[in-house]
């Protein structure tokens, strides 16, 4: 009873001034206050080292905050496992996979593709089986009890294209080698075997490393592959989804996008980014029977 008595009289004693600040225009100022735009989280794992990997992802995250009108967020995360559980949690809206890691990695999850780079004028690619070059070794036969580096079990040029090549030439890779290792990005096996701490591993390219690819020299290659997926929640809201695609799918019509495109060339061969349907419609026809063998 005592707080509605209180309640009451506070609300005779407020109402005078709200309609004499009300009645008065000079009186009453109002300013407006607007809520700041919540960012966009793309997240990646570091397949390369961080300087080189901001360099070669933040074109594309400046470019779409410019197309969608809000900031975007770069999340390095430790592995392609880690990155699945973000994007399913909702923790990030944008996950830039490999292709093996989706494939592995999306089972009955509800996500959608939203386009892949086109890069070197391919949106497919060949991994490589690499050795330093003053190492004996010409073929993956002479590779035997030697050791070995992958990259991660959800990598597709660093573990699942690889064993498909092994397995074609009749190599079990636990019984072939002496010994197998998981480095955990392309960089460290590349250095792995400059080093010397491995006789060869399996990686994207041989040019991932900024102390370049000298001294390396490649045996064999895997794929074909298609290039990373850029990958969102099928249930992402679809006013924002449909910016994302367009802005991506248009990126090398529009001006900013020409730009940023400018640096990808140089940086990882990409020309333009195209859509899911497009790559699945070439990786048919390329792996085709149809298709002559030196083509596949």
């Amino acid at each position: 009873m005592k707080i509605t008595i209180f309640i009451v009289t506070l609300l005779v004693i407020l109402m005078p001034i709200g309609w004499f600040a009300a009645s008065d225009s000079e009186m009453l100022h109002l300013t407006p206050i607007i809520d700041e735009v919540s960012p966009l989280y793309m997240g990646v794992i570091p397949f390369i080292q961080a300087d080189k990997l901001r360099e070669q992802t933040q074109p594309v995250g400046d470019y779409l905050a410019y197309r969608i009108g809000r900031p975007v967020r770069l999340i390095t995360v430790p592995d392609y496992e880690s990155l699945a559980r973000l994007l399913e949690l909702g923790k990030i809206h944008i996950a830039w996979f490999s292709h093996a890691s989706l494939e592995k990695l999306r089972r009955n999850r509800d996500w959608q593709v939203v386009c892949r780079p086109v890069q070197y004028n391919s949106v497919l690619y060949n991994g490589q089986i690499i050795v330093r070059d003053d190492s004996p070794y010409q073929s993956v036969h002479d590779l035997r009890g030697r050791r070995f580096a992958y990259v991660d079990r959800f990598s597709g040029s660093g573990f699942y294209f690889p064993n498909l090549l092994f397995a074609a030439e009749g190599i079990r890779p636990l019984e072939f080698f002496s010994n197998v290792e998981f480095s955990q990005s392309h960089r460290s096996s590349l250095l792995g075997v400059m080093e010397g701490r491995y006789d060869a591993a399996a990686v994207f390219s041989s040019d991932l490393v900024s102390e370049g690819s000298k001294g390396l020299r490649v045996i064999a290659r895997t794929g074909p592959i298609p290039n990373d997926p850029l990958v969102v929640r099928s249930d992402m809201g679809s006013e924002l989804k449909s910016q994302i695609e367009k802005a991506m799918l248009t990126m090398h019509e529009d001006e900013k996008g020409i730009a940023c495109l400018k640096s990808l060339k140089v940086l990882r061969g990409t020309t333009k980014y195209v859509a899911e349907s497009e790559v699945q419609a070439l990786l048919k026809k390329s792996t085709s029977p149809d298709q002559p063998a030196a083509d596949r």
